[in-house]
């Protein structure tokens, strides 16, 4: 087996350990809004002091082991911050989590130290502790992603699965050697040290491409947004509607699609004012909200017109149910500013595939039905009976 110098190679992982760090601050710096990314920067930086000082070691005047000890504490700190970053990325923080954390950074130190002489005694502790935080890490960024997520989690996950078997060999060859000379001199050491630091690159590379497609997604949202309410813009209205056409085309099954416009809104504008107005549109988007089941959809068209995609609906007798638990839920008084406003709503409907299978043939079917309701408000059903 070649053997690999072990200057060189100390060389060699303190540059991939200062390149991770710089490219994990730029990622943090340029993703502040992404939960997690500022735990993976501080984790990256603790990398790089960690391999630097064991490069500087003929410079500086510090016993190797006490050296060692620091590297120890500092990697096995790292790999906890890899953990906890990658749990507040998916979604999952925790005040008491966190706090348990920090708890276990001292004993990191006390242990680490402890066995700062003893080679053996070393790796048996800090492999086995740095395997399994990792193996947890990777499992995390993959548990529950799909299509690019997924891509782009595997090569993170993936980096961290190989950076733990690397130390779990570390960890066998301790536990089979009989002393710490013997344990010193293996051939394999140097190449599993080697891959370790190699597949950090691995791991930040794989981050990097998993903040990229996450700010990539949070642009899309914003630009499918309604600003005001939170709710679908017409762009996303008019993709959603045309993936349900083709979904339930395939699938011959029918939907709902259901126009509404307030009635006097206007009014509330002239007489309350534009805030007023822009409360009022807020208080219907989240009674929108409280309509839809798991599978529906609301958005906001533009001005006080919404709409409401419900599915599983295949007859009229349904979509005039739903209707009815619309017009129950959407309508009532509301408080505005110390105001009390009434709700009033014009609702039109039309059936795919009944009214029509095209986008523009169901809006202009549901928009003359809208006009009825508007036109004669006492009869909540006047637009759905009047049938074309």
């Amino acid at each position: 087996m070649v053997n690999l110098d072990r200057a060189t190679l100390d060389l060699v992982v303190a540059c991939i350990s200062v390149i991770s760090m710089l490219v994990m601050l730029a990622v943090w710096h340029i993703n502040r809004d992404i939960p997690g990314t500022g735990v993976w920067a501080a984790a990256a930086s603790m990398v790089a002091p960690a391999f630097l000082l064991i490069r500087l070691i003929p410079i500086i005047d510090i016993p190797m082991s006490l050296i060692v000890a620091f590297n120890n504490s500092l990697t096995l700190t790292t790999t906890l911050l890899m953990l906890e970053g990658t749990l507040r990325f998916r979604g999952y923080p925790s005040q008491i989590r966190w706090r348990w954390g920090l708890v276990l950074i001292p004993a990191f130190i006390l242990l680490a130290f402890l066995n700062r002489d003893d080679m053996i005694r070393r790796y048996l502790f800090h492999d086995v502790i740095a395997a399994s935080l990792m193996l947890s890490t990777a499992f995390i960024l993959i548990w529950k992603t799909r299509d690019l997520d997924l891509l782009a989690a595997c090569i993170g996950a993936i980096s961290l699965s190989i950076m733990a078997i690397g130390f779990i060999m570390r960890w066998h060859l301790a536990f089979i050697s009989n002393n710490n000379a013997e344990l010193a001199k293996h051939p394999l050491l140097n190449f599993i040290y080697l891959i370790v630091v190699l597949c950090l690159l691995g791991w930040t590379y794989g981050v990097s491409v998993c903040c990229n497609l996450r700010a990539q997604k949070s642009i899309l949202e914003m630009a499918r947004e309604d600003v005001l309410t939170g709710l679908p813009n017409r762009r996303h209205v008019d993709e959603m509607l045309d993936k349900a056409i083709a979904q339930s085309g395939r699938n011959q099954q029918g939907f709902g699609f259901i126009l509404i416009d307030l009635n006097h809104f206007k009014s509330v504008n002239d007489r309350f004012g534009h805030q007023a107005g822009d409360l009022l549109l807020k208080e219907v988007a989240k009674r929108l909200k409280s309509f839809c089941r798991h599978a529906d959809f609301v958005g906001r068209i533009g001005g006080d017109e919404f709409v409401a995609l419900t599915f599983g609906v295949n007859q009229e007798s349904q979509l005039d149910s739903t209707l009815l638990r619309l017009k129950k839920i959407l309508e009532g008084p509301c408080t505005i500013q110390g105001h009390t406003i009434e709700i009033e709503a014009a609702l039109g409907s039309a059936l795919f595939p009944t009214d029509g299978r095209s986008a523009d043939k169901l809006m202009q079917t549901a928009d003359q039905r809208m006009y009825i309701d508007k036109s004669v408000p006492e009869n909540i059903l006047a637009a759905v009976t009047q049938r074309a």
